[in-house]
């Protein structure tokens, strides 16, 4: 076989590759979008944004089930989002942008793994940035306006909706926690614009990613707060009372790190944007590639 029919062969199967695969397996990254907080005098604009950086506290715990060392995990988590790409500031208007996590996931000891089985992201904004006083808004991570929500998918899969830990359920060290989405379950106005603020209101995901998510070890039971990050814990301190059967107050133990029980975990990571091709689009290409290597046949056979 020469290798000009080889390189036909080649095109032709990546077509049918193509055409056979899903819509799962082709997110492409959105780049230099836009942000759009519905401020108190007009939107607030962010532009040219290929992610956005969070910092923040999940409180995570663990249930055991009739399997030795398979639990079933409940993991919330609050995020302050102040900077995107490369740590620029976002333009927040004198307000505050947060992240509100809630999780379900199995976790097995045994094989080091865990892979959500539901969920949502919600993004909230408030124009005052004050934290709140008590659970019904999360003590500050959700209020004002929910700007954005979006369902977990459910992959089955540690590598694209889950992570990695230690034997004694801890994050394995600079521990990764990957997160996909479905499409928006909720979005209130246009948040998110392309470079010429056209809604990408259609057919997007969120990808969310941790990079160094680490067992948080500061937590004070007089204080109700972490050292690492105090406002978000403060935040954690009423979602801690609820996940731990427990009410939480001054000096108790409800809260402390339980291995593998119940833990903190301290986090940072980013977020994107991604499109999911429609299916049309790709066949299109798929036919496309057929097509280059069915006409430089003819024209061998001239």
């Amino acid at each position: 076989m020469t290798k000009m029919k080889k390189l036909y062969g080649a095109l032709a199967a990546g077509a049918i590759a193509i055409c056979a695969s899903t819509p799962a397996l082709a997110y492409i990254d959105i780049q230099n979008w836009q942000l759009s907080l519905p401020g108190s005098s007009g939107n607030v604009i962010t532009s040219g944004v290929n992610q956005l950086q969070f910092a923040g506290e999940s409180y995570v715990t663990n249930a055991a089930t009739s399997t030795p060392g398979i639990y079933k995990t409940t993991d919330n988590g609050v995020f302050n989002i102040l900077q995107y790409n490369n740590g620029n500031l976002v333009n927040l208007g004198g307000g505050q942008l947060t992240g509100v996590f809630s999780g379900t996931a199995i976790t097995d000891l045994n094989t080091g793994a865990y892979y959500f089985t539901g969920g949502s992201f919600q993004l909230w904004y408030n124009t005052s940035a004050v934290y709140g006083t008590t659970a019904a808004n999360n003590y500050g991570a959700a209020v004002g306006t929910m700007i954005a929500s979006f369902n977990i998918a459910v992959t089955g899969s540690p590598n694209t909706s889950g992570g990695f830990v230690n034997a004694n359920g801890t994050p394995t060290a600079n521990g990764t926690v990957t997160v996909t989405s479905n499409p928006p379950a909720t979005l209130t106005g246009n948040p998110f614009l392309d470079s010429f603020s056209n809604p990408l209101n259609q057919n997007i995901l969120l990808g969310f990613v941790t990079t160094n998510a680490s067992e948080d070890t500061s937590f004070d039971t007089t204080t109700g707060r972490t050292t690492q990050n105090q406002d978000l814990s403060a935040a954690l301190t009423g979602m801690t009372a609820v996940q731990a059967g427990g009410s939480y107050s001054s000096g108790t133990a409800d809260a402390v790190n339980v291995i593998p029980s119940q833990m903190f975990i301290a986090n940072a990571g980013q977020f994107k944007l991604e499109y999911v091709p429609e299916p049309a689009t790709l066949a299109l290409l798929g036919i496309g590639l057929v097509g280059i290597g069915a006409t430089a046949r003819k024209k061998r056979q001239v």
